[in-house]
C-alpha cells in the first residue's frame, strides 16, 4: 500500500517533454506505406485508439491504419507529414524523428486532444520541438523503422 502511494507520487513528476528524449530514444521515421483519409465534410469527433478527439470540416481523417484505427488532421499538418496521392491516400513523408518506449502512464495534451498512453505499451514520438504522440507499440512496429531501437 504504501510503495503504491510513492509510485504514484513519483509518477507524477513524470512527463513527456523534449527533455525526456534525452535519454533512451532512437532515431525513426514512418515507413512509406500508403494510408487512406477521406476529408470531413462536417465537424465532429473521431475515435482513435488514445480516446475522442474533436475535428473540424475540412481535417483530414486518416485511416484505417494498421489496427483499423483512425486519427485526424488538419489540412496544414496532413500537407506537412503525407504526400496526397491524390487517390484518397496520403504516404508519409521521410521525416525523422526520434522515440522512446513509454517507461510511465500518462496523457500528452495535444492541440486536438488529450492522447493517453501506458508504460511499455506505447512508444512516445517526438514530432518536433514540443510536439509528441503516443503510438501503440504492435503499430509503432508495423509503421516505423525500428532498426536503431536500442
Amino acid at each position: 500500500m504504501i510503495r503504491e502511494y510513492i509510485n504514484i507520487v513519483e509518477s507524477m513528476g513524470k512527463g513527456i517533454n523534449d527533455e525526456w528524449f534525452a535519454h533512451g530514444s532512437f532515431e525513426t521515421y514512418k515507413l512509406n506505406n500508403p494510408v487512406p483519409y477521406t476529408i470531413a465534410d462536417s465537424d465532429g469527433v473521431t475515435k482513435t485508439l488514445e480516446g475522442p478527439v474533436p475535428h473540424k470540416e475540412g481535417h483530414y481523417i486518416m485511416g484505417p491504419g494498421a489496427k483499423g484505427e483512425f486519427w485526424p488532421l488538419d489540412p496544414d499538418n496532413f500537407h506537412s507529414k503525407y504526400h496526397d496521392n491524390k487517390d484518397g491516400t496520403g504516404t508519409p513523408k521521410l521525416i525523422h524523428k526520434h522515440a522512446k518506449l513509454a517507461d510511465h502512464d500518462g496523457v500528452i495534451h495535444a492541440t486536438w486532444g488529450d492522447l493517453s498512453y501506458t508504460k511499455g505499451n506505447d512508444y512516445i514520438v517526438r514530432h518536433g520541438l514540443g510536439d509528441y504522440g503516443p503510438v501503440k507499440k504492435d503499430i509503432f512496429f508495423k509503421t516505423y523503422d525500428t532498426s536503431n531501437i536500442k
